[in-house]
């Protein structure tokens, strides 16, 4: 078996050129191409699993019909879950200490983050900086900031509000959100050259020692210690930031989408589904995830048990408390995934709006937000009065969840309800 890596950033391209080509991996993931499970499907990007009837009983509560099954048939499934966000607070205890600061409690207000930052800058003799972040992931740049949002107090994901369906990427928590980020640039903590940076050239930096502080998601210690295991004596945690100490974390996490998608043009596709049953399909697998500190596995209670680094622990920790299951459209109405094929992409994205607040090139914040939220909401009615051309039953009340409560899981029996 050959496997081959590729940064999330560059992973997209590779994956259209390999299509364009016939070359596709036999078993791939759909990182970097930013398509709806209905249009890969629809697109001829995958075909259907035949996964055998344990690994069907262990992944069955996971699936749902337009993102991971499709005309009865299984396409993909999870194999991590859904309690995890991706900006995590992650720092070199070593620098944080010798700014005379305690590893113990990491920041976790906008403020306290600032005063940290500055703390490690002034005090480090010049020779670290406060912050590095991988601004020149835009794709990303958008999942972080979306979080950041929830944890501001944003009852929504992706930009809409749950309970009504509404685009609000103008929303205050959103603004809010970017301008501490902007101020972080203004405070001159962030390290200089990083607007261009991918995450492995922006992590391989702060674990040179560049910076104290490193937004990053619960996968940077499995990646950090690989390539650099001495780096675990330093590695230190801290959760997700809130704009202040009376503010509760609490942020929401759709369903966890299919990982792995079996090619079209496989010559192995009876190994491949093997491979998958027995494999990833597995608990087995979850421990091993789980060793391998990425993203929590879908059995989250196993990492406690594994061998993950004590930082990691802690992370998966928060995540059980503080991470809740969101409300997926799809699963309330299938025919969605008749609309997600003609959604277009709307760009400039929330991420290359941050990307571009933090360069200077995007002045109007604002503006800029609320062009999106009208962009997009313009973009949804399109593909919906497209998908209902074509016999779709769907409308835009399937996006709104007026029964969602904050602090708990939308879960199936709730989609009839609403």
């Amino acid at each position: 078996m050959q496997y081959t890596y590729y940064n999330p950033g560059r992973m997209g391209q590779a994956l259209q050129l390999a299509k364009q080509s016939g070359q596709l991996p036999d078993i791939r993931t759909n990182a970097g191409l930013n398509v709806p499970a209905a249009a890969l499907v629809a697109g001829g990007w995958a075909q259907p699993l035949d996964l055998s009837d344990p690994a069907k009983a262990r992944v069955k509560d996971s699936l749902i019909e337009g993102l991971h099954v499709f005309d009865g048939k299984i396409y993909a499934f999870p194999i991590f879950s859904h309690q995890t966000y991706s900006t995590v607070t992650w720092f070199n205890t070593e620098l944080v200490a010798r700014a005379g600061l305690d590893p113990d409690a990491p920041p976790r207000t906008y403020d306290e983050f600032r005063a940290a930052a500055r703390a490690v800058q002034s005090k480090g003799g010049g020779q670290s900086y406060g912050w590095v972040w991988n601004i020149g992931m835009p794709d990303r740049l958008g999942d972080q900031v979306h979080d950041l949002a929830q944890a501001a107090g944003f009852a929504g994901g992706g930009g809409l509000r749950y309970q009504t369906g509404e685009y609000a990427y103008h929303a205050d928590e959103y603004l809010d959100v970017i301008e501490f980020l902007i101020s972080l640039r203004q405070d001159k903590v962030l390290v200089p050259g990083a607007n261009s940076w991918l995450d492995d050239v922006a992590r391989a930096r702060w674990t040179a020692g560049i910076a104290a502080y490193y937004f990053d998601g619960p996968w940077c210690p499995g990646v950090a210690l690989k390539d650099t295991p001495g780096f675990g004596d330093k590695l230190g945690v801290g959760p997700i930031l809130v704009p202040d100490a009376g503010t509760t974390v609490a942020t929401y996490h759709a369903p966890q989408p299919g990982d792995y998608w079996l090619s079209p043009t496989s010559k192995h596709a009876a190994a491949a589904n093997k491979l998958l049953s027995d494999h990833f399909a597995s608990e087995e697998y979850s421990r091993t995830v789980a060793g391998t500190m990425s993203q929590p596995p879908r059995d989250i209670s196993v990492v406690e048990q594994s061998q993950a680094h004590p930082a990691y622990k802690k992370l998966i920790g928060w995540f059980k408390e503080s991470v809740f299951l969101a409300p997926e459209p799809i699963a309330g109405n299938k025919d969605l995934q008749r609309v997600q094929v003609e959604l277009k992409r709307v760009t400039p994205t929330l991420g290359d709006i941050v990307q571009g607040a933090l360069t200077g090139d995007v002045t109007d914040v604002r503006a800029a937000l609320t062009k999106l939220s009208s962009d997009s909401a313009k973009q949804r009615d399109l593909a919906i009065a497209a998908a209902k051309s074509k016999g779709a039953q769907v409308s835009l009340d399937d996006y709104a969840f007026p029964n969602w409560k904050p602090r708990a899981d939308y879960l199936k029996p709730m989609y009839a309800k609403r």
